[in-house]
């Protein structure tokens, strides 16, 4: 499970550091305001949307996760 949030986590990483740079070449007016305008939105909508679903299966894993047994503890 330790992989999959190392590479979620890259995932999201990747599109946050894309938004930023198209956030900020619309700021310096080396693209059309109106594209960043359109793309942004939909980046952020992208992002809650995984954000959220990450969240339902991280609950779903959460509630069926079998819980140890203190026998099973103990031997480690």
């Amino acid at each position: 499970m330790g992989t999959s949030r190392n590479v979620f986590s890259a995932v999201l990483s990747i599109m946050v550091l894309a938004i930023t740079l198209l956030a900020l070449l619309g700021i310096w007016d080396v693209i059309d305001w109106s594209y960043v305008q359109k793309y942004f939105w939909k980046s952020v909508q992208s992002l809650i949307v995984l954000l959220i679903s990450a969240v339902v299966i991280y609950l779903i894993q959460q509630m069926f996760r079998k819980e140890p047994t203190s026998a099973e503890r103990t031997r480690g």
